[in-house]
């Protein structure tokens, strides 16, 4: 049975230089720029299209949430007084400690 050798990657390079890249500055060539200058503006377009969904889903999501802010549905069991100055009394200490 014969041994399996592991390749040595530190001497593989995984970045090799692109035709489309200066490979001094990394900017793009001349040849790049002119073969993506006729999907410039269709790109722009999808990109409108995505942002304006996405935001349109956040804004409908959130004025949904912000509607149904009053709990009203929930009910609240009745608390005495004694219990309820008591309350307010720890709501107090708390404040004054705060400040």
């Amino acid at each position: 049975m014969t041994e399996h050798k592991q390749p040595d990657y530190k001497k593989i390079n995984f970045l090799k230089p692109s035709p489309f890249q200066n490979p001094q500055s990394y900017t793009m060539t001349p040849m790049a720029w002119r073969a993506r200058r006729p999907f410039f503006w269709k790109n722009v377009a999808l990109a409108s299209v995505l942002f304006g969904a996405s935001a349109g889903v956040y804004y409908y999501t959130l004025s949904v949430i912000k509607k149904d802010d009053d709990f009203d549905d929930v009910p609240v069991p009745p608390i005495s007084d004694a219990d309820l100055a008591k309350l307010k009394a720890e709501h107090e200490k708390a404040k004054q400690q705060k400040n």
